[in-house]
């Protein structure tokens, strides 16, 4: 049933015109019906105008119904409904987008990958700096003349991997949308999760050109109970001074102690200025 009513608010527009159309439509065929009756004097043509005046009169008072059933369901059934059903859709993954693994040879055997020497550093003697390409030296020439009978070491630099940026979050608090990066400029409304053992209250925060570089608590209901997945609350940004903001959500325990945080970031442009 919920999903009859998901369907009716999202497309509340289109049958509401198309109610208006059929009604006038139809309205004006039960009057013309109605003056063929009047003006009728044979039994076919009274016939014909009952039917048309039966018919006329059904369909009116069926696009009323299906109106008023609409109107219903946005001003009554819609503000009980849980907020993740009124989420638009994920939308669907472009295939072509994704990109295509190489073809396997006709041999049945997978093309063998390529490993990358490491990159190392060798270990010059009498204080020198280490040569600025020993990849290259290594394979054109030796690196130097032995030192006491014994050959300069290699030492293998291990390669540290770049941290990427996204949301940095911890267990129990996670901000699911709006994604980290993304541009706003009116009412932004955050969901996500906000849990935790010995659970006492939820914050957000934010850290801006708005709060003047000091981080702002924003006023949210209910952050006295644990939300699974669903709205942790909404900012109006409209009025904000344009630029990046951090916004973060901080869990507590009832002894008030940070049992859990998620930050994210968000670029405000509504031509304040920064």
């Amino acid at each position: 049933m919920e999903a009859i009513y998901v369907f009716l608010i999202r497309n509340d527009v289109w049958i509401y015109i198309l109610c208006a159309l059929g009604f006038v439509w139809y309205f004006g065929q039960l009057v013309r019906s109605r003056s063929m009756l009047k003006r009728s004097m044979f039994g076919l043509e009274i016939e014909k105008g009952r039917r048309v005046l039966s018919r006329s009169l059904l369909l009116v008072m069926l696009f009323i119904v299906i109106a008023s059933a609409v109107a219903y369901v946005n001003l009554s059934i819609a503000p009980t409904l849980p907020p993740e059903l009124l989420k638009p859709p994920t939308p669907t993954p472009n295939i072509f987008a994704t990109p295509l693994s190489s073809p396997t040879p006709a041999g049945g055997q997978p093309t063998p990958t390529i490993e990358l020497a490491p990159t190392v550093t060798l270990a010059v003697p009498n204080g020198n700096q280490p040569l600025e390409n020993p990849v290259s030296t290594l394979t054109s020439e030796p690196a130097g003349p032995p030192v006491n009978g014994q050959t300069p070491e290699v030492e293998d630099t291990p390669t540290v991997p770049a941290t990427a940026p996204g949301v940095v979050c911890s267990p129990g608090a996670s901000i699911s949308s709006p994604p980290t990066g993304a541009i706003v400029s009116s009412v932004v409304t955050f969901f996500g999760t906000a849990s935790g053992e010995d659970f006492g209250r939820y914050e957000l925060d934010a850290l801006g050109p708005q709060t003047g570089g000091s981080w702002t608590a924003l006023p949210v209901e209910g952050s006295t109970q644990p939300v699974f997945d669903n709205i942790l609350g909404a900012v109006d940004v409209s009025s904000w001074l344009s630029g990046t903001h951090s916004f973060r959500l901080s869990v507590f325990d009832s002894q008030e102690d940070v049992i859990g945080q998620c930050e994210i970031q968000l670029t405000v442009e509504t031509g304040g200025a920064s």
